[in-house]
């Protein structure tokens, strides 16, 4: 006798899910010491300012070492036995680059040359590349990074194109010791100046990106990560 496929049955019989895309994404941050708090009051979170950025220390570069808890599964915990589903782990899980995997060394190195630039921090990461709603934050104090502080998100639309989002906190008196009230509790008490950076922004990949502030500012670079060949072997650069 003759069997039909049933249709519905037939969705069942579909294969796994197919992987996301993976992606480096590069960052340096930057003070901007030709700032003046003076010539305009900004909104964000500004208190008191001391009259110039303190001196800060060489911009931190970070490997497995000093990543936190929520990056690569700490030693000890099983690996799917899967192939794919270890295939699917490996896709989502975030990694940090290598110092020399990171690409954007010229830009690093004409900011530190520069008199008016006081480069912060240059790191960089390789992550999936999945809808908003799965898309979680990039906290930088994962890389052990305290100022600036915050987060980089990255998604990918419906259009398959890439949206960066990076909502950071700069303090230029970080070094400094904090005001405080005077004993009574009647005297003011002056908070450290705190500059916020939030913007959101489609992005091709390759290409570099720049966010703006008048205190600091950001540059941002999203490259596709090659899928490897079927002996696993990543394609040359």
């Amino acid at each position: 006798t003759r069997r039909e496929c049933h249709p519905q049955r037939a969705v069942a019989w579909a294969g796994p899910a197919p992987l996301p895309p993976q992606f480096e994404v590069e960052v340096i941050v930057f003070a901007n010491r030709a700032f003046d708090p003076t010539e305009e009051r900004f909104e964000a979170e500004l208190s008191a300012f001391d009259g110039g950025l303190t001196t800060l220390r060489e911009p931190p570069v970070f490997d497995d070492t000093s990543l936190g808890s929520s990056l690569p599964p700490p030693t000890g915990v099983p690996e799917p036995v899967d192939p794919l589903e270890a295939e699917r782990a490996e896709a989502l899980r975030i990694r940090p680059l290598e110092p020399e995997a990171l690409k954007l060394v010229n830009e690093y190195r004409r900011l530190r040359a520069l008199a008016a630039y006081t480069p912060l921090v240059h790191t960089g990461w390789v992550q999936p590349g999945v809808p908003e709603e799965e898309a979680e934050p990039f906290d930088l104090a994962m890389l052990g990074t305290v100022n600036p502080s915050g987060t980089v998100r990255v998604h990918l639309s419906r259009l398959n194109r890439l949206h960066i989002t990076v909502d950071l906190t700069y303090r230029p008196d970080a070094s400094a010791t904090p005001a405080v009230a005077a004993n009574d509790g009647l005297g003011e008490l002056v908070l450290p100046t705190r500059y916020h950076l939030a913007a959101t922004r489609i992005a091709r990949s390759g290409e570099l990106h720049y966010f703006d502030h008048p205190a600091f500012g950001a540059l941002v670079r999203i490259t596709p990560v090659p899928r490897p060949d079927a002996q696993g072997r990543q394609p040359a650069a």
